[in-house]
């Protein structure tokens, strides 16, 4: 099959959270199962500086009079196609600034999706699926439609909590036909909500984990689209993300004091001193090293940690933090590491080689989060054997299997992120800590578990195969 993504992150030179880092991986994974993968993103400032990406003569016509420049590459068999309009894309940051959007999002991203669809147009083989990844490029199946295309198009889910929501003036910017202004398209409550769309007007949907697809038909979860979702669950499909096995391996990393694996793990203690050096902490004082990785909002449960901070000190714990968002729970942060110094660490902002030093030196990886589509962190957290400690909720509840002591099974502590679940988390991982030889299977099993796409990818294909050749007949093979 011949796939299109098109997406608005790439790890790692455009990155926000987890979509680029699925954007590097999943369609490599397609490749190496024998399909054609294309992938189409917007030329951000790092992409431009990277030195993938070269720029050609070929040009599109896109919206409002104005062409896109293509900029071409490779990475793993995936053929990259980057879109140049610089007041567009050239910017400091992806999607805006100072904890703002950009004022002019709808222009950015409505250039970005229907440049996509030009594109396809002109590429060979034709794609034959078109997958849109999150609200950025939700308009890419109403330009489909509107353009009477033959590509299918697939909608992925990646955060249902983003839904690219515009006032009903805007409408105009997105050139499209006046019927598309309607409940059966892009408007929601009187307003343009591009993800809404999105689900409508593909032709399939998936969300990165089966708990999430289920959890975001509920009115809890389900931000506003729950009835929407629910009345599209027969194109619904949950599908769990993986990861890059080969990029987070603990044995090889560079960014590690020593590379270790399950069979020597030697290496895993002299990352663990090296951690407690580079954060100011105490010395080992025989209890544990708790880490978190995270985005510092409501949603990830960051203000049940920093309520639970008090307990975790007095039982002999210690925390290291590295995140950023809300400028109130950064704050808090702040605070609560002068209040506990040598015991608790906070670093506000993003360095991925504290983030895989946090990994390899970390006891126990906490991931509260009160919602949580798939979450990836968990999964390079077990990768280098650091056991999580996370809130019961989407992808953590299909990826983190609780301990059982009995049967010997299990690979962490699930708790309802709630201030009393997450301290009877607590205290079932520091029950594990206690009795080094559980410690030690718990962490292996976690280190042995397979997150490559490997499970992923006949899931896709399963649904593009639905949508290319929905009667299942036999095609000539030539």
């Amino acid at each position: 099959m011949n796939i299109l993504f098109v997406a608005a992150e790439l790890a790692p030179h455009a990155k926000v959270g987890g979509l680029a880092d699925v954007m590097a991986a999943l369609p490599q994974a397609l490749v190496e199962a024998g399909h054609g993968v294309s992938l189409v993103v917007p030329l951000h400032r790092g992409l431009k500086r990277s030195g993938e990406f070269r720029r050609t003569e070929r040009e599109v016509e896109v919206l409002r009079g104005m062409r896109a420049r293509i900029w071409e590459g490779e990475r793993g068999g995936v053929a990259l196609f980057g879109l140049e309009r610089d007041e567009y894309f050239d910017r400091e940051q992806l999607y805006g600034e100072g904890g703002v959007d950009y004022a002019d999002s709808l222009e950015r991203f409505s250039f970005l999706a229907r440049g996509a669809v030009e594109l396809a147009r002109y590429l060979e083989p034709t794609p034959e699926v078109i997958q849109v990844n999150d609200w950025h490029v939700g308009l890419v199946p109403a330009y489909v439609k509107a353009l009477g295309l033959p590509m299918k198009t697939v909608c992925t889910v990646h955060n249902l909590g983003y839904q690219g929501e515009f006032g009903a003036e805007d409408f105009a910017k997105m050139e499209l036909p006046e019927g598309v202004f309607r409940p059966e398209g892009l408007e929601f409550y009187g307003k343009v909500n591009l993800l809404k769309g999105a689900i409508l007007m593909a032709d399939a949907v998936t969300t990165v984990s089966p708990s999430y697809s289920r959890e975001i038909q509920e009115k809890e979860r389900g931000h506003g689209l729950h009835e929407v979702l629910r009345e599209q669950r027969g194109k619904l499909t949950g599908i769990l993300n993986g990861i890059d096995m080969v990029g987070w391996n603990p044995s090889t990393d560079g960014a590690l004091k020593k590379g270790f694996g399950v069979k020597s793990m030697t290496g895993r203690v002299e990352c663990r001193t090296a951690l407690e050096r580079e954060m100011g902490l105490e010395a080992a004082n025989g209890r544990p090293i708790f880490g978190m990785v995270t985005r510092m909002a409501w949603e990830k449960g960051v203000d049940l940690v920093w309520a639970g901070v008090e307990g975790l000190v007095k039982q002999g714990g210690r925390l290291v933090v590295l995140g950023a968002g809300d400028p109130v729970l950064e704050e808090e942060g702040r605070r609560l590491a002068e209040r506990y110094p040598k015991k608790v660490a906070v670093r506000v902002g993003y360095d991925e080689g504290l983030a895989r030093r946090i990994f390899g030196g970390a006891d126990f990886f906490l991931m509260p989060s009160r919602s949580e589509p798939c979450g990836l962190t968990q999964m390079y957290a077990m990768r280098y054997g650091a056991i999580p400690v996370v809130g019961e909720v989407g992808g953590l509840r299909d990826t983190v299997r609780e301990w059982d002591g009995k049967k010997r099974v299990g690979t962490g502590v699930r708790f309802v992120p709630t201030p009393e679940g997450l301290a009877g988390g607590l205290d079932r991982a520091l029950a594990i800590w206690n009795e080094p030889a559980m410690m030690n299977e718990v962490r292996r099993n976690g280190m042995t578990e397979d997150w490559s796409w490997g499970a992923a990818v006949p899931a896709y294909e399963k649904v593009y195969r639905s949508l290319i050749n929905p009667k299942g007949e036999t095609r000539c093979q030539n």
